[in-house]
């Protein structure tokens, strides 16, 4: 909740807009309901226009209001969604949970900031506004507004503590249904071939219902809440018109007042009314920001040394061992490496011997399954991982291009430089690209992308997977300069086949 607080806080300007649209569409209100009462006692064209202008003007403000609140969502989720995107390269995380974490949770937090937050704001504002207003007009009705507005509120809290169970079961049953669907989905393809897709399919039916009754079990008690809030405030508003209408007959009230306070009324309980028809919103957010924070702020007990380590380091593989999940051979077996510090080492063998696994154990994005990686003599199972992954620059065979632009795509990794950006895009005939806005690259251009970008993040650790495979043999020549003139004070390991990478390199190690 801190977190959410904060991102509010920090968007000032946004907050002041809606306080200041909220106390206009206060004053309109009341503007309202006074032009109202001034055209049944003296019908008017004048007074009914200026009812039906500020009726528009509340209209508008309302809206306005709703916009600024998604504004605020956007930057919420954003934030939000920034961080699960870095935990997932530090930790480990089951499918189910980051399923219902990125879409669910995220979505139930947008949901509160426009089905909630709005109403929430008005309750602020117009409900000291409007009993202020009611007090200078009708002290006897300010006091019967008062005394009943509390009822509501101890009535949701008390339906609230016992929603709260409920709501955590449906929560956990959610995340078990896309973590089995999530599952079912990967091993569709080993369901074919030994018949068991209809069992995979009643269990995810099985599930699914499981779910289906928690959250109805949810609803149930968020109709309920409804309904009683709306029975409370109408009873409420029923006590102030059968007092000022028993008054206004024994002469304890006059006319105008007692129509303005009765057309106030129901827009005093307003904010109240609208509660309940978020309520079960209100409930789910809460539990979002409950299971944010848990998973945010888990952190795994770290066995990582304090010892500096000299940069770039020796690495090491010593009797490494690794199988990929659902496989029966391993990948590598018993791999004893040594890849020099300082140097550029040229990782060669045949397809299929492990090269990209060798790097992908390197980069941290795999475990091995036996033996141990050093830096320099001390083991990476000690060290913190995301400490780890910042020295590292790790360039796959096919980088991805994400939907931006691509300076973003650029530079997402490293510090906005625009002058080093435009320095490496010249050496790899780059410079043509428009870089204002997304376009589609070609294998080549990719590997060169994922280059530029390992570049720009200026580790002393660089893996590249076949960053020349495709190109015409000009590229080549300009990528090899430009991986050499970077190579010195880093580690740079390359798997290649290519004959000109490994005359570039200093060291050849194969697989």
């Amino acid at each position: 909740m801190s977190t959410v607080i904060e991102l509010i806080r920090s968007n000032k300007k946004i907050l002041g807009k809606v306080a200041l649209c909220k106390l206009v569409e206060g004053f309109f209100i009341l503007a309202t309901a006074n032009f109202l009462v001034e055209f049944v006692d003296n019908p008017s064209e004048k007074f009914l226009l200026l009812t039906g202008a500020f009726f528009a003007g509340r209209i508008f403000l309302s809206g306005a209001t709703e916009k600024f609140f998604a504004r605020l969502s956007i930057d919420v989720q954003t934030n939000f969604r920034r961080r699960i995107h870095a935990k997932i390269f530090v930790d480990e995380i089951p499918s189910g949970e980051l399923l219902t974490l990125t879409f669910d949770a995220l979505k139930s937090l947008d949901e509160f900031f426009i089905k909630v937050a709005p109403h929430v704001t008005a309750a602020i504002i117009f409900l000291p506004t409007f009993l202020i207003c009611a007090a200078f007009t009708d002290i006897l009705t300010a006091i019967i507004l008062l005394v009943t507005l509390p009822v509501a509120p101890l009535l949701l809290w008390l339906i609230g503590k016992a929603t709260a169970e409920r709501n955590s079961r449906a929560w956990l049953e959610l995340q078990r249904l896309n973590g089995d669907f999530r599952e079912l989905l990967a091993a569709i393809t080993t369901l074919k071939l030994f018949g068991r897709v209809d069992a995979g399919a009643d269990m995810l039916k099985s599930t699914s219902k499981k779910s289906s009754a928690a959250t109805l079990d949810v609803l149930k008690l968020a109709f309920v809440s409804s309904f009683a809030l709306e029975l409370m405030t109408t009873l409420s508003i029923a006590l102030v018109a059968v007092t000022l209408g028993l008054r206004l007959i024994s002469g304890g009230v006059e006319f105008k007042p007692a129509l303005f306070l009765l057309l106030m009324s129901p827009e005093f309980f307003l904010p109240v009314r609208k509660f309940g028809v978020a309520f079960h919103v209100t409930i789910a957010a809460r539990s979002s920001l409950e299971r944010m924070k848990t998973f945010l702020h888990a952190s795994k007990e770290v066995t990582g040394s304090v010892e500096k380590i000299l940069m770039p380091p020796e690495i090491s593989f010593d009797n490494v061992s690794f199988t990929y999940p659902q496989k029966f051979s391993p990948t590598l077996r018993d791999v004893s490496l040594t890849f020099p510090a300082n140097k550029i080492t040229a990782l060669i063998g045949a397809s299929g011997a492990g090269k990209s696994t060798v790097l992908k154990l390197l980069a941290g994005l795999l475990q091995p399954t036996a033996g141990e990686i050093f830096w320099n003599d001390l083991p990476t199972s000690r060290m913190e991982k995301s400490s780890r992954l910042s020295k590292i620059a790790y360039v796959p065979q096919a980088p991805h291009l994400f939907d931006a632009t691509l300076r973003e795509n650029f530079l997402m990794f490293g510090t906005l430089d625009d002058t080093r950006l435009r320095k490496f895009l010249d050496a790899l005939n780059l410079s043509t690209l428009d870089l204002n806005s997304p376009q589609k690259l070609s294998r080549g251009q990719l590997q060169r992308l994922g280059l530029i970008r390992a570049l720009l993040k200026d580790t002393p650790i660089i893996l590249l997977d076949e960053p020349t495979a495709g190109l015409d043999a000009l590229t080549e020549r300009k990528v090899l300069s430009l991986i050499k003139n970077f190579s010195p004070r880093r580690t740079i390991v390359i798997a290649t086949h290519r004959l000109p990478v490994t005359e570039l390199a200093d060291t050849v190690v194969e697989l």
